[in-house]
């Protein structure tokens, strides 16, 4: 897909005196709060700058999601898509990208989809700037060509739905230096801190009322613990923290990792053995010395000497678990591995992994990742927790 232009995320044409003034106040006011348990994500959270129009916008495009016939998003699933259409276009669909790739909209609709958007808009007689014509041209084309991100309305993570939408629906995957997930090019709130606020704001809200915004609370610190708490444990909180991250290479340890191989060089490389190796080792799970292993020597170990993992069954595996594939030895491309991140179901089952189906870290179906390995010998395994 042709590359979007990001637009600033903290308001076009606002004066950035103005916007520091803001977030140095907001930040004044969250940080006098000693008590609060989610401190990072509260912090986050009110880091972001909203005006009247974006929470008016804001509360109808939620209200639309969650009631919409043919959406009835979840509350994460909403916010998530909130996130990532508040850092596309501060949630005005009259906004056009001026960068040259003439993006526009909610979603920033460029090219084809640009072009379907005004067809749709002038045959159902709606303006094509209006959120009407917006939300429901997402809808039409949840049945024209994205089926496969319905998926994405009943997912119970804020963070994972706007990670999907922006990777599914906005067809972002192979342009991670656009995904800005924690944190914009300026430093503004990325996408991730963006849903947390819409959930923290709008989550607890009846979306059959008008009033959502007006009784909503301002602060942050309420639903946002309970999204950001998702009892993902230490192994995929660790994975995910990397995301976008790493190019793909077949060496162990690549040299530009360097030495704090717990903390290693976010612009080094690895493979998806290596990325495993890389997130136990940080989170605290026994691996070889020096990243010695591979997908081959993995399974074996799984299934016999128990040093670093141990083979489960496939109705046990869970988020955070690891599934293996090997042909033959499974050396080179004849194998792969990733982090689980939901109970298994299949081909369908979401996984996280260095190589597969993007050029750094990412998220993707097992079916689709695993695909040229999928006749080979599947091996599921949990990590053992380092004394």
């Amino acid at each position: 897909m042709q590359k979007k232009v990001i637009m600033a995320s903290l308001g076009l044409g606002v004066p950035l005196l103005l916007i520091s003034c803001l977030l140095l106040l907001i930040t004044f006011i969250a940080s006098s709060d000693d008590d609060n348990d989610c401190a990072v994500t509260t912090e986050t959270s009110s880091n972001v700058v909203t005006s009247a129009d974006m929470n008016k916008n804001a509360k109808t495009i939620y209200q639309f999601l969650r009631t919409n016939k043919d959406v009835k998003a979840t509350p994460q699933a909403a916010a998530g898509i909130l996130g990532v259409w508040q850092f596309e276009s501060q949630l005005n669909p009259s906004v056009k990208n001026t960068g040259g790739s003439g993006a526009t909209g909610l979603a920033q609709w460029m090219s084809n989809r640009y072009d379907n958007l005004m067809s749709f808009a002038a045959k159902n007689n709606k303006k094509w700037n209006s959120l009407d014509a917006q939300l429901n041209f997402m809808v039409y084309e949840m049945a024209h060509g994205y089926q496969g991100a319905k998926h994405i309305f009943k997912e119970t993570s804020a963070h994972q739905a706007a990670y999907d939408w922006l990777m599914e629906y906005e067809g972002m995957r192979n342009n991670p230096e656009q995904w800005f997930l924690e944190k914009g090019p300026s430093g503004q709130p990325g996408r991730y801190p963006l849903a947390d606020h819409w959930l923290a704001k709008l989550g607890d809200t009846d979306p059959g009322t008008s009033d959502g915004l007006d009784t909503a609370s301002d602060d942050t610190t309420g639903s946002s613990c309970d999204a950001t708490s998702e009892n993902d444990g230490d192994i995929l909180k660790t994975a995910k923290g990397w995301l976008g991250y790493f190019y793909y290479v077949q060496t162990h340890p690549s040299s530009d990792l360097g030495k704090d191989l717990k903390n290693p060089n976010k612009s080094g490389g690895t493979d998806c053995s290596g990325f495993v190796w890389l997130v136990l080792n940080k989170a605290g799970y026994k691996v070889p010395a020096n990243m010695g292993w591979f997908t081959g020597t993995m399974a074996s170990d799984a299934t016999g000497a128990h040093h670093y993992l141990k083979a489960i069954d496939k109705s046990e595996a869970k988020a955070g678990d690891i599934v293996i594939v090997n042909q033959g030895e499974g050396s080179g491309n004849n194998g792969h591995t990733a982090i689980i991140t939901e109970d298994w179901h299949g081909n369908q089952t979401r996984i996280i992994e260095s190589g597969g189906t993007g050029k750094s870290i990412n998220i993707a179906q097992f079916g689709t990742a695993f695909s040229s390995l999928l006749s080979g010998e599947t091996t599921f395994a949990r990590a053992i927790k380092a004394k």
